[in-house]
């Protein structure tokens, strides 16, 4: 930790406000140069049905007096201030003597000052300046988990019910996979308390908290670690709660753990879909499962032929060449000299399927002149990886246009890279559409993001589901789930070409490979079987003692 001072200074109006130096060596002013009275009223809470407020930084207080004034029935203040010249500035604001005050602030010799005795997380409103956590959040994270669980610390795990009804949190963002996750720890009896946190990004903790302490879950369950804040207070409040926390990554963890505060080993058991990024996480002291994708078995509901979609090849999916690459690209130089790598870089990628992480290893180093920190390389490292894809998809679905092929999202897209006379409709909603695309299809086609080395996408398992042919391209995972004579499988663009006219013509033998892959899926494949592992085997590492190397 920083150890300084805050300097009181003059504002551009008059009024006081301050300067830091925070955790990070940068300068921060706590208030507003022009008007730090008018921004307070953005800092004050109107309604805090508590009679305990702690006030989680402060600056010179000046939102206190104003969320005092509309919560008149407070009794007790805990001002939490980095700066103890702050705490006292602050606390002279409040001028009702009934209001018992107390302060929790410094850092002496590296340790934290103690929260006062009494303080219960569920009975108490929590106000956060900010600017403060902005200027250092490290201090004030420590603070925000030890206020969160006040009172409620270790509480019991319930590992007695840990093979029967458990109650699981999920946080929620509408995310790819959530729903389907959800679903599949209801249908195997689970209560589950869904926390909605669309739209309020930075703002994850007050409601956690909240669920947490109302809840009492057995276990927080979170997809590419949505939900949680980016200074791990969360997952130090699951960890101070005795809460297991399971994380499931679907994709590549690299853009996932890059600049997050991820949780401590000791907390949570992590789950990959791809087997090639386990060791990189496993080495950070994380207990790792490979845990591939599955179906959500509530698509079936709308796996009905429909004439809208009928078509003799279907794919369904973004060319990634309407924007998502543009987004990209706009993350590092953008010069002829990258430019020119990517173009050449390009053929490399497709060609080494299965080991390319190896091989965008070997292109990062070769790149580094061009690429001046490490946000840039991430970001070039992201679009050389998609950019590939998109060439390969492009080359696949080239060959399969003569075959009437029918493209179902981002037509824009796929007109500017296959020409403006392809077959292309809009996106489809994927629970109530996207299932009709593939019973309605003579061959749904698939090609892999070349994000996935190893493992296989979520087509190979919804198509069969939904009464759909699937041709895809062949995957190192693909036959430890799913028997031969389960899939049609291609290894070139000249094979998918092949096979397609090949099956085209035998409606029988398509229905045969279906029913066989359908019944794969159901009996092994299913957002219930994988909930089922995540929970024997994040209860399992905590029985085992969290934090214990794979």
């Amino acid at each position: 930790m920083r150890q300084t001072r805050a300097e009181v200074a003059a504002g551009r109006r008059g009024h006081e406000t301050v300067r830091v130096i925070g955790e990070t060596g940068e300068e921060c002013y706590l208030h507003s140069l022009y008007d730090p009275v008018r921004e307070a009223e953005a800092h004050a809470a109107k309604s805090l049905p508590f009679p305990t407020v702690v006030f989680l930084g402060t600056g010179l207080g000046y939102h206190i007096p104003l969320t005092l004034a509309s919560n008149p029935h407070v009794e007790r203040v805990v001002i939490v201030e980095r700066y103890p010249e702050l705490a006292a500035r602050a606390a002279e604001r409040i001028t009702n003597q009934c209001i018992r005050v107390e302060l929790v602030t410094g850092f002496e010799s590296g340790r934290f000052p103690p929260l006062p005795e009494g303080l219960d997380a569920a009975r108490l409103g929590m106000v956060t300046h900010p600017p403060s956590l902005h200027a250092n959040p490290g201090w004030y994270a420590h603070f925000q988990v030890a206020v969160a669980v006040a009172g409620h610390e270790c509480l019991p795990r319930s590992e007695g019910r840990k093979d029967g009804p458990l109650t699981v949190l999920v946080p929620f963002e509408a995310y790819y996979a959530q729903r389907e996750c959800i679903n599949g720890f209801e249908s195997l009896g689970h209560r589950v308390v869904v926390l909605d946190l669309r739209g309020v990004e930075g703002e994850e903790v007050t409601p956690f908290r909240e669920a947490l302490l109302r809840e009492r879950p057995d276990l927080v369950f979170s997809v590419n670690m949505r939900g949680l804040d980016r200074r791990g207070v969360v997952a130090g409040m699951l960890e101070r709660l005795g809460i297991p926390l399971a994380l499931w990554f679907v994709d590549s963890p690299e853009f996932i753990l890059y600049g997050e505060a991820m949780p401590p080993p000791s907390a949570c058991h992590v789950f990959i879909w791809d087997r090639s990024y386990i060791p990189a996480v496993a080495s950070r002291g994380y207990r790792v499962s490979y845990l591939p994708l599955a179906a959500d078995t509530t698509l079936a509901a709308a796996a009905r032929v429909r004439e809208e979609f009928r078509a003799p090849i279907s794919f369904v999916g973004n060319s990634l060449a309407s924007g998502f690459l543009a987004r990209l690209a706009v993350k590092f130089p953008a010069t002829s000299e990258t430019a020119a790598f990517a173009e050449r870089a390009l053929e490399r990628i497709i060609a080494c399927r299965g080991d390319q992480l190896r091989l965008l290893d070997e292109l990062l180093s070769e790149a580094a002149p061009l690429l001046p920190d490490d946000d840039a390389r991430l970001f070039f490292r992201a679009f050389l990886l998609h950019s590939a894809t998109s060439a390969y998809r492009a080359r696949l679905l080239r060959s399969l246009l003569p075959l009437g092929l029918t493209f179902f999202g981002d037509p824009e897209g796929w007109q500017r890279v296959l020409g403006p006379g392809i077959r292309a409709f809009p996106d489809v909603n994927y629970f109530h559409e996207t299932p009709a695309v593939y019973a309605s299809a003579g061959i749904n086609v698939n090609a892999t993001s070349l994000q996935m080395p190893h493992t296989v996408n979520q087509r190979v398992f919804d198509v069969p589901l939904c009464n759909g042919f699937l041709l895809t391209d062949r995957q190192g995972a693909l036959h430890e789930l799913f028997a031969e004579d389960e899939v049609a499988v291609y290894d070139t663009v000249e094979e998918a070409a092949e096979l397609a006219r090949y099956y085209l013509d035998r409606s029988r033998l398509r229905d045969e490979i279906v029913r066989k892959a359908k019944g794969r899926v159901l009996a092994e494949h299913t957002y219930g079987r994988r909930m089922e592992v995540v929970a024997r085997e994040t209860f399992a590492s905590a029985s085992a003692g969290y934090g214990a190397r794979p």
